[in-house]
């Protein structure tokens, strides 16, 4: 009866200690998660802008792999990569860590490239640079003994995903930032990097975000090939602790990926969710579960998508001359954020709190016509969660080709109105949304670690509200045991006179 799933689902606080102690649970203590502690001689004050930082890592290491004949700079750069991991010497964090400044406090035209028209900084544009700012941190961490140090780089780095950029402040347009990074775990070909972001505040530099890059690294001539990185040399218990963490990190990419609603059936409680969700809305008036009806306060998700499209043009090339990664991103934030904003009807502005799940599946090339599709996938009181993509047309077959993925999630001053699903393959949308909204809220503290998977595998107070609605079981819900009785049946005789009449019919 819906009145037992109402008192099921509703799951006091008070009845899960666990969930007592995620509140007083902090995420973030007193630094970044993933960096190292600054040390106490590291000098903010000569910090080099980060356009002067980009441009000359661009110079030394990738510029000059366009330089001279086609052919033979390949032929050279092939000859520069090295043969294995083996064959390079260890670093270690403290050799990829770098910082740089975004002037947007000081520099009036910097401030202008960075600031939004609903006030404070664009976050879309300063994700860009986190994401180039996670390459210039994988080229510091590279030392190849077979090139110069002023030589081009056999190594292209390019970024393979972005996820838990988690934003704890608002970012202002008026004051300098800071940007800090290094490498926190390494493999044959890839490394993940921790990049945060600091803005000053009364002569003080404040954390205000932080968000984790894997980067992986091909030989420049082909780029195709994987190219072998310097190992990683850990020494104090810091950087064993980040590493530990970066190893974990990894492990449960591959867990996540696992555990996909695209290759495993949802779990028994998200089933049994999704199926009272359907119930809940079907109109029981008329006994058919084609006619659904829709709860006070909602939105069909059908109805939560928004898209956008782009020309691919010469001007929004990277260095290796496909579309650069990072300008995706911002294009799929800044569609989300309206998305949202557009499904809440709310005056206020939504803050964007947490990105999750950037992957790049597929390179963008120049002159593609691409697609981006937004849908608001799941909410909870007084946030939301979106679901972004972005496509590439096939001019052959006239088909999308999947290129990124991405989910955000923002929060609003009040409550919004609740996403309902339909269909199934928009029930699967609910619960992968549901699956990273969990994860947004430890990350950003307010559930204790580890304890979003705990969340995922039983019935919580994350659960639609207008589920826990005590119904009229006199008049909407049938006893299924009762329907089933004896004299639910027919006779044989009654059944074989129906037939017979049946039969007069059709003849």
């Amino acid at each position: 009866m819906f009145s037992m799933v109402a008192r099921k689902l509703s799951i006091s606080i008070k009845d899960k200690p666990w969930m007592m102690k995620s509140i007083q649970y902090n995420f973030w203590n007193n630094s970044f998660r993933n960096l190292l502690t600054p040390s106490a001689d590291s000098n903010t004050a000569a910090l080099k802008p980060f356009t002067v930082v980009l441009e000359e890592t661009q110079k030394q290491h990738i510029s000059k792999q366009n330089n001279g004949v086609k052919g033979q700079c390949r032929e050279f750069l092939s000859a520069l990569l090295p043969p294995s991991q083996e064959s390079l010497p260890p670093r270690t964090m403290e050799d990829s860590l770098i910082q740089a400044l975004i002037p947007i406090g000081s520099c009036l035209d910097v401030r202008l490239q960075y600031t939004s028209h609903i006030g404070g900084a664009r976050l879309g544009r300063l994700v860009q640079d986190m994401d180039n700012f996670a390459a210039v941190v994988v080229y510091k961490y590279i030392d190849n003994p077979l090139q110069g140090p002023e030589g081009p780089s056999a190594h292209a780095v390019v970024t393979a995903r972005m996820d838990h950029l988690h934003i704890r402040e608002d970012i202002k347009n008026d004051a300098d930032i800071k940007l800090v990074g290094h490498v926190t775990w390494v493999g044959s070909s890839s490394a993940e990097v921790g990049v945060g972001m600091e803005q000053m505040e009364e002569g003080v530099w404040k954390k205000v975000c932080e968000a984790k890059f894997v980067m992986v690294a091909r030989d420049a001539a082909t780029g195709t090939r994987p190219a072998p990185i310097n190992p990683l040399m850990v020494k104090s218990e810091e950087e064993k602790i980040l590493f530990k963490l970066g190893k974990e990190n990894i492990a449960s990419r591959a867990k996540a990926d696992q555990d996909s609603l695209f290759k495993e059936p949802p779990s028994t409680i998200e089933s049994n969710l999704i199926h009272n969700m359907f119930l809940s809305t079907v109109d029981h008036k008329v006994r058919s579960f084609a006619a659904r009806v829709k709860p006070d306060n909602s939105n069909w998700m059908t109805d939560s998508k928004l898209k956008s499209v782009m020309m691919c043009e010469p001007e929004h090339k990277n260095d290796y001359n496909k579309i650069f990664g990072g300008l995706i991103m911002e294009k799929c934030i800044d569609l989300a954020f309206t998305n949202t904003w557009v499904f809440t009807g709310a005056a206020q502005v939504p803050v964007c709190t947490h990105i999750d799940d950037v992957i790049f599946l597929k390179a963008v090339e120049i002159g593609d016509l691409l697609y981006f599709h937004s849908q608001v996938v799941f909410t909870h009181e007084t946030q939301v969660q979106a679901r972004v993509s972005a496509e590439v047309l096939d001019r052959d077959t006239k088909r999308l080709k999947l290129t990124n993925v991405l989910q955000v999630t923002f929060k609003l001053p009040s409550k919004v109105p609740h996403v309902i699903p339909q269909s199934y393959h928009e029930a699967m949308a609910y619960l992968t949304g549901r699956r990273h909204f969990l994860i947004s809220l430890e990350n950003e503290g307010l559930l204790a670690e580890g304890m979003a998977e705990k969340e995922m595998t039983e019935v919580s107070k994350y659960t639609p509200l207008w589920m826990l609605k005590e119904l009229d079981t006199e008049e909407h819900v049938y006893n299924v045991q009762d329907m089933l009785g004896e004299d639910t049946f027919m006779e044989a005789e009654i059944t074989q006179d129906i037939r017979a009449r049946e039969s007069g019919l059709l003849s």
